[in-house]
């Protein structure tokens, strides 16, 4: 530690193992069905039903893999406390559970993992010695010499269980549960083995470690679980196993507030049992709830990133020697360049060094964690599941949804560091800007925020790009406002990206909560997005407010240009009438104009635009199957509505949508989209792929 520093990564607080039930729960239910189905493997049953699981979980630096596995044990002892006690559902659960609490453990780490001699370079042979070293090791007698062993141990499994048991001093009756830890310690050891080869020559290092595993699981009352992380996983089951054998995929959840809480009050110094961590960072004005909120908003609940933030927090309130006193003040240091540098510091070297094909990738990851699409992965892991390796490669992290089905999460601490990076295209800036922004489960899963994110960030790009384009040219024939902005439009800031507005929390018809915001958000909105201190716009419980909202500024004529967009009955049986439109109009340029746009009313301007394909009848008679713009003074007489000055309403018809939007995007949503909860399968990696391709197409 350098005295003075504010930021320091020091090792201060002794953290708890918090959060992990639903987990051991997954890796207990594939133990269980391993100890089932062995009659299966050993081929002492006719049935063909079970293929074995081996539970695995490679994971980003940081998720806690090694914590898990070493207090695995521990978690399952506390099973009636957790959703554990479900698991004994029956007798037969009752007793596998039961004997699997009393089982010996061995910790094995694969990064101590040593070559062979020159003569016999065999992966299978140094696995074995290795887990008979940590044997030895743990009961404290010395393990003989590797030539010696070489010469006059034969590698059976059932020889290597049978020496594992007399050493541990276990009856044959009693489990033995062996973890592997490590397991990307194989990607530095390819000159260093035999490893088979592929017909095209190529190796694959996991293929053979688990084959290695495969044999000792058809030893009776053997148990294994694998963690690492790894620079590629990219496991094909077919050519080490044949058609009988799966890995299952065990992801490590995020934690999740009430498990920060929980973090938190029972955490302690090193050295100082009375001293909880909560304690020395929180004051009577600043809640542990609280606290909890600030690290979920910054770590997204990563455990490496937590325990890393704390300890710098702790460092840092020491060494002032006073506790935070409000939520601001921790989330302004926690915003801080250097507390997020040091904080991402060992996390981030897999994007800084990624080639362009990898940060193509993260470019749809970054729109992936945005809007929170999902992606699956099957348990075979084909060609067709890249995004899992993708993840895994660049050392992000997997929100679990169910059992193969996960999404991108990006911690904030990641984005302030990302953001520095110069071979970021101007599009992956106004992505991780957006990220930065909102809060860690701001998005939910829907058709709308999907197609409003894909319409804010095209907005933002053709009218800011000093490339013409049909659609500017069509504003610019529609509305008097933008043409006294005159081009070019200073390229907006990610900031200028997209606040999405409504109640507080509302049910979508599939009966999916949906998180979004509430009036009294609007403040907070108005001053992040649009630099404005204060604009109150009311919603009512019938209505909702504009779903995107940026400001573009002239770089001739400081003019400012706010911009509200309304998504505006896209997929939905019922049509879109004029009132909505002009409910939607009053609700956004009134108070605009009232408070913002009459303190200023030669520099700052405002539009709404309406950006909806299934118009009620009477609105597409009006429109004529052209878009349609009314100014300031115009009035919609069917509404007693009039536009206020220094205002404009837009109201595009299908036709420019699709100039907008490319048709074959627009298909392929409506396509994706005929669920309300769209799974990455069905909206298609070649469809994302497009939408990415039409952003970068204006920079």
């Amino acid at each position: 530690m350098i005295f003075g520093d504010k930021w320091v990564p020091r090792d201060t607080f002794e953290p708890v193992v918090v959060g992990r039930e639903e987990d051991a729960y997954l890796v207990t239910e594939e133990l269980y069905e391993l100890h089932n189905n062995r009659k299966q493997l050993k081929g002492q049953s006719s049935s063909l039903n079970y293929r074995l699981t081996i539970p695995f979980a490679p994971h980003m630096f940081g998720s806690g893999k090694t914590t898990f596995c070493i207090n695995y044990l521990e978690l399952i002892r506390r099973s009636s406390e957790t959703p554990l006690a479900s698991f004994a559902s029956n007798s037969s659960r009752n007793e596998f559970l039961d004997k699997l609490k009393d089982s010996a453990f061995l910790y094995v780490d694969l990064r101590e993992l040593e070559r062979t001699d020159p003569e016999e370079r065999s992966l299978k042979w140094a696995i074995y010695y290795l887990i008979v070293k940590n044997a030895c090791s743990r009961i404290g007698v010395p393990v003989m010499r590797k030539r010696q062993a070489f010469e006059t141990v034969e590698m059976e499994p059932s020889n290597l269980v049978a020496l594992l048991r007399d050493k541990l001093n276990i009856p044959t009756n009693q489990y033995l549960l062996a973890v592997f830890d490590e397991i990307g310690a194989l990607d530095e050891s390819y000159g260093e083995f035999d490893f088979r080869r592929t017909q095209n020559g190529k190796v694959f290092p996991y293929n053979d470690f688990f084959r290695i595993l495969w044999e000792l699981c058809l030893e009776d009352n053997l148990f294994f679980i694998v963690v690492g992380k790894s620079k590629g996983l990219r496991i094909k089951n077919s050519v080490a196993f044949g058609p009988r054998v799966l890995l299952h995929f065990i992801s490590l959840s995020p934690l999740r507030s009430s498990n920060l809480i929980e973090f938190l009050e029972k955490s302690h110094l090193k050295g100082q049992v009375h001293s909880r961590v909560c304690d020395i960072l929180c004051s009577p004005s600043f809640s542990v709830n609280e606290l909890a909120e600030a690290l979920l908003e910054s770590t997204g609940g990563v455990p490496g990133l937590l325990t890393r933030a704390v300890n710098m927090l702790l460092n840092y309130v020491q060494t002032r020697g006073q506790s935070f006193m409000l939520k601001d003040e921790c989330l302004s240091c926690m915003n801080e360049d250097g507390f997020q540098r040091f904080c991402a510091e060992p996390f981030i070297q897999h994007i800084s060094t990624s080639d362009e094909d990898k940060k193509s990738e993260f470019g749809i990851l970054l729109m992936m964690a945005l809007y929170h699409i999902p992606f699956k992965v099957d348990d075979a892991l084909n060609s067709e599941c890249y995004l899992f390796d993708a993840v895994n490669e660049m050392g992000l992290y997997r929100y679990p949804i169910d059992h193969d089905t996960f999404q991108v999460l990006i911690p904030k601490v990641f984005v302030g560091n990302f953001e520095y990076l110069s071979s970021f295209s101007f599009l992956e800036k106004i992505l991780l800007g957006s990220l930065k922004l909102e809060p860690v489960d701001c998005f939910f899963s829907s058709k709308c925020r999907v197609f409003e994110g894909i319409v804010a960030i095209r907005l933002i790009l053709m009218l800011s790009s000093k490339v013409r384009n049909e659609f500017r040219e069509l504003l610019f024939q529609l509305s008097a406002i933008f043409k006294e902005m005159k081009l070019p439009i200073r390229e907006p800031s990610p900031l200028d990206y997209m606040r999405s507005v409504g109640v507080s929390e509302s049910r979508s018809e599939s009966n999916k909560k949906q998180k979004i915001y509430g009036s009294n958000e609007w403040n907070k909105i108005i001053h992040e997005a649009l630099y404005f201190d204060k604009v109150y716009i009311s919603v009512d419980t019938n209505s909702h407010s504009p779903d995107i909202m940026f400001k573009l500024q002239s770089l001739v004529e400081s003019k400012v240009l706010i911009v509200g967009v309304a998504c505006k009955g896209r997929w939905k049986s019922e049509r879109i009438g004029w009132s909505d439109i002009v409910e939607e109009a009053k609700k956004f340029l009134v108070p605009i104009h009232d408070q913002v746009l009459s303190n200023a009313p030669d520099k700052n301007h405002c539009m709404l635009i309406v950006v909806g394909t299934k118009l009620a009848f009477n609105v597409s008679r009006e429109l004529g199957d052209q878009s349609r713009c009314y100014s300031s003074g115009m009035s919609i007489e069917s509404e007693s509505f009039t536009i206020p000055s220094n205002c404009e309403l837009v109201i595009l018809c299908e036709r420019d949508v699709e100039m907008l939007i490319d048709k074959e995007i627009l298909n392929g949503l409506e396509r994706a989209f005929s669920s309300d909860r769209p799974l990455f399968g069905d909206f298609g990696p070649d469809l994302l792929r497009r939408v990415r391709h039409s952003f970068l197409s204006w920079q």
